[in-house]
């Protein structure tokens, strides 16, 4: 029986497509140079490129190849469990093994945060007689922004106009607030 990620790499070369590999490189049973093993981590990137010579093979548990990082070429093996993505370089379709997806990377990609968030901080009563017979006041409040203090109605046919030239300054200024983060590929 052909493993997915063998199925998938298959189908990708019989296209004319480059596969793409998403690696765990920390997996046991991973062989590949320490330092990139200690660079990319649980976020190794292999691209199968054909026009290369990989001496691709795969094998029940795995797949090998020779690979160039750095212009060493190097005989590097990766058990399937190791493989979390594989999909066509230019357009990014293919498979995601969520059951060898490591936790970080499920976290991420999720939007969940790894760390807790800090608790809100409240109001608290003033204080009296804290033994020195002087008083002590709380300054913590939350962090939320001050409400909008009441508009007077405009008169009857510019109330309308008026709200919407509001509103559009409204959303310009939320909408400068934003940046473009270029995610590459």
């Amino acid at each position: 029986m052909v493993h997915p990620v063998q199925s998938v790499i298959d189908s990708l070369y019989a296209a004319g497509r480059c596969p793409r590999l998403h690696v765990n490189a920390l997996h046991p049973g991973v062989v590949c140079p320490d330092f990139i093993r200690e660079q990319w981590r649980e976020r190794l990137i292999i691209d199968l490129d054909a026009s290369y010579p990989l001496d691709l093979t795969f094998e029940d548990e795995g797949l090998a190849a020779d690979l160039s990082f750095g212009g060493y070429v190097t005989r590097c093996s990766f058990p399937y469990a190791a493989i979390y993505v594989v999909a066509d370089r230019s357009t990014g379709r293919g498979i995601v093994l969520d059951q060898n997806m490591p936790a970080a990377i499920k976290a991420s990609r999720l939007g969940k945060p790894e760390v807790e968030r800090a608790p809100k901080l409240q109001s608290v009563p003033s204080l009296q007689g804290l033994g020195d017979g002087t008083s002590a006041e709380a300054s913590a409040t939350e962090a939320s922004p001050e409400p909008a203090a009441p508009q007077e109605p405009a008169p009857d046919g510019a109330s309308a106009a008026a709200s919407a030239t509001d509103d559009r300054e409204d959303v310009k200024k939320r909408r400068a607030a934003f940046r473009v983060i270029d995610g590459g590929g």
